[in-house]
């Protein structure tokens, strides 16, 4: 029995570090700079956010996930910098990943854009970001949270002590990585992105086997604004206004797991609203919800994700993001996404 338990347990731990899949939220645009490193930077502000998530309530093993960051824009030497930590808990906290992350951000003026809004000849900038990210993670095993066949009696199968002869080597485990990602920004309405994350594919287990990768991790992105407010669209214009429409897609793959999305709204100010698709090449397996407000410099959002595999292995999760904006005077040519 006890043999039994410590084969089932390394076998647990193995594929929890081997099958390793980075935290993900559903609505990307509203975690700053979580999809690409190019992106921080891109409120043109100082920027404050906190995001929640909370998956899988309905199976008892609630996974959750809590990311604060900051960065900020410094226009002048177009350039932004910013800083995020990162907690995800599962298996009743069993195992905790603390993530801390640095991010630098370039941006590179490829052509300058004329800012004429009565002009129908009038064209927008396009600018190149280049962003990279060192990050370092804190992984914990809380060995007190287990409860193994030592413990029990085996004649009646009762629990008869708190203590346990088991040892495992580490119950902590920390190691640095880094992610690179860039983005292409036609000034007002448009921006396209990729990043690659775990560029070393570092070592991320309690038993050193060589084998508990945290394989590489691939995203990419499209997003465009309409806005209602002009007859000629975004086109010379520097910023958007408080009424437009939104779309967006991106793909993100890494080792076996793949998710491709897609997903369209609306901004009225103070409100917002929008509907995602998510899938995993072969079926639809979340259908998503958000509604969001601004009020002054404070922005609350909330997304629900209703599971619609047929696969029947997951359930329902709730998103919460709050993002406070202290706003600079200064012009920024990527617009911000908020789905």
């Amino acid at each position: 029995m006890k043999r039994l338990l410590q084969i089932i347990l390394s076998v647990w731990m193995s594929g929890v570090c081997v099958y390793a899949q980075d935290y993900t939220f559903s609505n990307h645009n509203i975690v700053p700079f979580s999809l690409n490193p190019a992106m921080a930077g891109n409120a043109n502000a100082i920027r404050l956010g906190l995001n929640y998530r909370q998956q899988w309530p309905k199976l008892g093993n609630k996974y959750n996930t809590v990311r604060a960051s900051y960065d900020q824009n410094f226009y002048k030497r177009m350039c932004s910098a910013g800083l995020s930590y990162a907690l995800d808990s599962y298996a009743g906290g069993i195992y905790r990943t603390n993530e801390i992350g640095l991010v630098y951000a370039h941006t590179f003026q490829l052509k300058s854009g004329k800012s004429n809004k009565f002009s129908i000849n009038a064209t927008d900038g396009i600018f190149l970001r280049l962003g990279v990210q060192a990050t370092y993670f804190i992984n914990t095993f809380d060995v007190s949270k287990v409860t193994f066949a030592d413990q029990y009696d085996l004649g009646t199968g009762n629990l008869y002590g708190s203590n346990t002869t088991e040892e495992f080597e580490h119950d902590r485990f920390h190691f640095a990585d880094f992610n690179v990602g860039a983005a292409l920004c036609v000034q007002g309405f448009l921006t396209l992105g990729a990043a690659m994350y775990h560029l070393s594919e570092p070592e991320n287990g309690f038993q050193k086997t060589g084998n508990n990768i945290l394989h590489r991790r691939f995203a990419a992105h499209v997003n465009y604004i309409k806005d209602l407010e002009l007859s000629n669209g975004l086109f010379g214009r520097n910023s958007i206004s408080d009424t437009y429409l939104f779309a967006n897609a991106s793909y993100q793959s890494q080792d076996v797991w793949k998710q491709l999305d897609f997903g369209v709204g609306g901004f009225f100010s103070p409100f917002m609203a929008g509907i995602s698709l998510k899938s995993d090449l072969s079926e639809v397996s979340y259908v998503s919800f958000m509604v969001g407000t601004s009020i002054k410099n404070l922005q609350a959002y909330y997304v629900y994700d209703l599971f619609t595999s047929q696969k029947k292995n997951g359930s329902w999760s709730h998103e919460i993001a709050l993002i406070y904006i202290i706003r600079t005077v200064e012009r920024y040519p990527c617009p911000v996404v908020y789905w």
